[in-house]
Parts: C-alpha cells; structure tokens; sequence
C-alpha cells in the first residue's frame, strides 16, 4: 500500500512538472521590462527573447506574436544544455492565426546563431517552427548549426534574402565526446528563397529535409551556388556524414545569374555514406538554362578523396535542366529507379551518367539503374552514359530521343560498360515534347478526356504503320502516351500517370555497341568518339570540365516519331505543401506565400521607411 500510494505520488510529480512548463512571450507591443509569462505582460525584443532561450528550463517556449516584427541587429548565439530530445526547448508562434508569422528581420546579424562558443560540445534538443526570418542584406545566414548542435527540429520556415538560408556546419576541435556532426536535424515544410548562394548548405547525420520549397536560390555566383548544396562540412579523410534523408522538396529556378540557371539545382560532394533522394521535383524554365545547370549530381568537388556509398535517388521528376538530369561518380553500392526527366529545349545532353565526372579513389560500382523515363531533344543527345571500371545493371528505361544525328544514343556504352546488356530497355523518337502547367482539373473529367485534350498527335500515317507493326510483332511493347496531370488548386499534390502495358520479350528495345533488338531505325554510328564530343560542364568545386565523348556503337529504336506531352506537377504552392504535411502536425498552419506577400513579393511605392513596419533591400515589405 505504501508502495502504491509512492508511486501515484510520483506520478502526480511527473504530471505537475510538465503541466507547469513555462511559455515566455514577445511581441513588438510589449516591454522588455515585462515577466513575459503570459500574452498580457510580453517582452519586447528579440535580443530578451535570445537571452531567455538560453536560460530557460528543459520543455520550456519561447513564442512571437503573429504579426509582429522583431529587429535583430544585435550578435546573439543559441545554446541550453538543460534541452535534450526527450525535453526539447520551443521557439515559435502565438496568437491570432489569421495574422502573418512572426517575423525577424536581421541586419547584419544571423538571427538564429545554434552555436556555443569555444570548442564543440553537444548541445541540442531545439524546435523552431512557424516563423518568418528576413535579411535586411544578402549577408549571412538564416539558421546556422555550428559546434555539434543535435535533435533540431526546424518546421514551416519562411527563409529570405540571407546569404545562406540553412547552414549545418561543422565544429571546432571536440571536447566530452562530441562527433563535430550536427546529428538529427529535421527541415521540414519550409519556404526558403531569394537567398543569394545556398538555399540549404551543409551535412548532418540521421536528419530529414523533406516537403520544402527552395527556389532562386544561388544567384549570386555562377557555377558556385545552388538551391541545394549536401557537404561533409569538416575536411578530414576520417570524417563523413550518414543517412541523410532528402524527399519530397520542391527546387525551382536555380542559380539564376544573367537570367539564366548557370547552376546545378541539387548538389552533393564530400564523404557521404546512406544518402536519399526521393520523390523531389526540380523544374527550371526552357530556354533560361545554361550547360552548368544540372539536375541532381553527387560527385567530388573538394580536395578530399571523396566518396558516396549507399546512394538512392528514385521517383524525381525533372524538367528542363541543362545539360545533365542526374548523375554520380566515386558512388558505390546505388540504386537510380523510376525517375523523370523530361526536357522541352534542346539543353539536356545526357538524363543520367554514371559516372559523370573524374572519379577519386573509388570508382563507382554495384550500381542498378532501371525504370526512368528520360525524353531529350538535343541533337546530340544520350538518355544514358554508361562508363567507368565496371559494369552497372541497368534496365527497363524508357528513353525517347527527338535526333536523327546517328552519334546520339539512347544509352551510351563506354569503358567498363563497353559489353553491358542494355538489351531490356524501351527507345523511342517523338516529334516535340512540351511540358503542360495545367490548373485544377474538373473532376468529372476522366483521364483518357485529358489525354485527348492535351496530347498533340502528329505521328505520320507512316510512323502510325510502323507503330502497329511493331505492336503485333512477337513480344513487342505497346506503350500508351504518358500524361502527367497537376490539379494544383485542389490543395493535394498528385501526379496520375496513363497506363503502359509491357507484353514479353524486347523488339522495341536499346542496344549499345553490344547489340541487343532487332529494329534500328536510327542506324549504326562508326563516328570515333573525338567527332562526337558532347561536354557534360563541371559543376564548379573542381575547376575542370569532363568530356563526355560518344564511341562507336547500334543505337535501336522503336522510332513512333509522335509528341510527348508532360503536365508538371510542381508542388510550388503553398496548399501543396500544406497537404503533405506530416502527421501529427495538422494544427500547424503553413507559412505561405499569400501568407507573406506583402513581405516577398510586392513592393508597396511611395512609401517613407519612416512609415514601412519592415524595409530592407532598398524597398517596403510590410506596412
């Protein structure tokens, strides 16, 4: 009975405790001078607001009024050893959800420092969520993580006008068992743009960036800059980042420098091992693409010997990138699977490399690639390049070329891939591809009514006759055209695919030099590779280009010549991003564009900065 009665004693402890944590309030009405323990008696400013985060008990908040602005100007770091995973310490929003998200305007400062001074101890054990960070200035960063910050969680952001919207650093030499990593780091369901050379910069270990939207960022420098930088931050051999998880972002209009993408949009180099990439898009607009605006490349780039080990890049989709859709180098053990990529100019001169660039000491291997869909249209275009010192499984790709120039292919074979089976992959030819914005569809509309509306048939009687000729050969495969349909109002991301239906065998299948099907309407190339050189740009970490030289080789087709029709389904707004949210946080209203279009997007003329709520960058953003 004692121990009963103990126990419930204990249990009435542990409830009070939790039912008594703390929440500090700040809004630009209140006085620093205030308890800020309740919405009546607020602090004023964010330097108070800093200053109690860093004091404040485990499982305690820190919370901004909506619609309140809060000049940081001040130099302030963020660190509480009393937080931890299991009791972590809030930064985040309250009051009327009809007003904008609180919103930090820094000046010369990063408004949100996670760094303790000194050598790298572990701290952590953070959520920041529902806020509105501003640069006054295309200086410093949004959110750093420097010195082993761990278990941060950073949710529904809007990141502007910083050098650098996300930097998770590296560390000072360690101390008491710190890994100088940045371990457990969620970004998830952020706005981060307009920042002039990274959007998200850096590594961690075990960490999610998952349903964000990063675009135009990396305008600053050419080549440099992305949306997405992915970097082992601490240059030892002995050091590397694991199992980072990057799925369901949005990457728009990448390193965007003389109104052209000049950039990779998705880039990845250091030692990184377990690495991610799922079920992102990246679009950037045709004809505003230079040759150094790749898709998705994870390859050296720094005086490291670098590596890539346990890589997985599946289900993105990518329209008009320049140059390379996707590619890897010095990665082993890779799955590239069921991947889009769709371009409507003439810039996309191979969908997927491996290896793509000059590989360090490891050279890639064990790698599967199968089930992508690449259209091209440059004349000298591959769907894929294979090389390097082994051979790759790669199969059931469906690869339409619009060129007749026998040097393009719709898979290269070069090196160690000389005398890979390509034999179970699908070549085509179209005519013009075009990528459709649709707006919401009506439901009632069927999907074979769509098809009818927006695919464009100019296949010739003839190429008509060959395609049913094709199609009643012996194992022929008969594929349907290929509609993306984006009901973008609806509030739900969705891309619906018409159906392709595979009979047995391959008739319609590629061969490299290797041989393969039986068609070949393209013809066989005797072109030495010098005669076909097709340069894959570097990406700018290694200061050297990488030919990307065509061998001699049979290239065969199921050649229908008929139109590729593409709707994109990019997840650019903000009911998108809202619907996919996580589970658990439905009551967590999304920063949106709407939400802060006074804030980044509309200029308000004729307005004195005496007058304007927030001014930076030479214009008013908020009356």
């Amino acid at each position: 009975m004692k121990f009963t009665s103990m126990l419930f004693s204990g249990l009435l402890l542990a409830f009070a405790t939790a039912a008594s944590a703390q929440n500090y309030y700040v809004c630009d009405n209140g006085d620093d001078n205030n308890d800020g323990r309740s919405e009546a008696t607020p602090f004023l400013s964010y330097e108070k607001a800093m200053q109690t985060f860093n004091r404040m008990e485990a499982g305690e908040s820190v919370l901004f009024c909506r619609g309140g602005v809060f000049p940081a100007e001040v130099f302030a770091r963020i660190a509480n050893w009393k937080c931890s995973a299991e009791k972590p310490c809030t930064m985040a929003d309250y009051g009327d959800a009809a007003k904008p998200a609180p919103t930090i305007v820094a000046n010369g400062v990063i408004p949100l420092n996670f760094q303790n001074g000194g050598t790298s101890r572990r701290d952590g054990g953070y959520i920041v969520r529902n806020l509105t960070l501003l640069s006054k200035k295309f200086e410093h960063v949004g959110v750093m993580l420097y010195n082993d910050v761990n278990d941060v969680t950073l949710d529904n952001l809007h990141i502007e006008g910083f050098n650098v919207g996300v930097y998770s650093a590296g560390a000072n030499q360690p101390e008491g068992g710190s890994n100088q990593a940045n371990d457990r780091i969620f970004l998830t369901n952020s706005t981060i743009i307009n920042n002039r050379k990274q959007g998200w910069l850096g590594g961690c270990n075990d960490c999610v960036i998952d349903n964000n939207h990063f675009e135009n960022n990396g305008f600053g420098t050419a080549i440099f800059d992305h949306n997405v930088y992915i970097d082992s931050p601490v240059k030892s051999q002995d050091f590397y980042n694991r199992n980072i998880r990057f799925t369901n972002n949005t990457l728009l209009y990448s390193t965007r420098v003389d109104g052209l993408c000049q950039g990779a949009s998705f880039v990845v180099h250091g030692i990184i091992k377990d690495l991610y990439i799922d079920g992102n898009i990246i679009r950037e607009e045709a004809g505003k693409v230079g040759q150094h605006c790749w898709g998705i490349a994870v390859d050296p780039g720094n005086q490291l010997d670098e590596s890539f080990v346990g890589l997985t890049i599946t289900n993105n989709k990518l329209f008009n990138v320049g140059n390379l859709g996707i590619g890897c180098a010095s990665c082993k053990n890779v799955l590239i699977a069921d991947n889009i990529i769709v371009d409507e100019g003439n810039v996309l001169r191979t969908g997927i490399a491996v290896p793509n660039k000059t590989e360090n000491s490891l050279k890639s291997e064990n790698v599967t690639i199968r089930n992508n869909k690449i259209v091209a249209n440059h004349d000298l275009a591959h769907g894929i390049l294979l090389r390097g010192s082994h051979e790759f499984d790669v199969y059931n790709n469906e690869i339409s070329l619009s060129s007749t120039d026998s040097r393009s292919r719709c898979i290269q074979q070069e090196a160690g891939n000389l005398e890979t089976d390509v034999s179970r992959n699908t070549c085509d030819a179209h005519t013009s591809v075009k990528i459709i914005d649709e707006p919401a569809l009506d439901t009632d509309v069927s999907q074979e009514e769509v098809a009818e509306a927006i695919v464009d048939q100019k296949a010739t009687s003839d190429s008509q006759q060959a395609n049913e000729e094709v199609a009643s050969s012996e194992g022929a495969t008969e594929v349907d055209e290929t509609v993306f349909i984006s009901p973008r109002a609806s509030g739900e991301t969705t891309v619906t695919e018409s159906t392709t239906t595979e009979t047995t065998a391959s008739s319609g299948t590629t061969g490299g030099s290797s041989g393969g099907g039986t068609s070949s309407s393209r013809g066989t190339s005797s072109t030495s590779s010098s005669d076909a050189e097709s340069t894959l740009a570097d990406d700018g970490y290694t200061g050297s280009t990488y030919s990307n030289t065509s061998a001699a080789g049979t290239v065969e087709t199921n050649d229908s010549g008929s139109t590729t029709a593409i709707s994109d389904s990019t997840k650019g707004n903000s009911s998108s991003r809202s619907a996919n949210a996580q589970p658990g946080n439905s009551s967590i209203k999304a920063v949106t564009i709407d939400d802060v279009k006074d804030v980044t997007e509309n200029d308000i003329s004729d307005v004195d900065e005496s007058q304007c709520r927030v001014f930076a960058r030479g214009r008013c953003m908020m009356m």
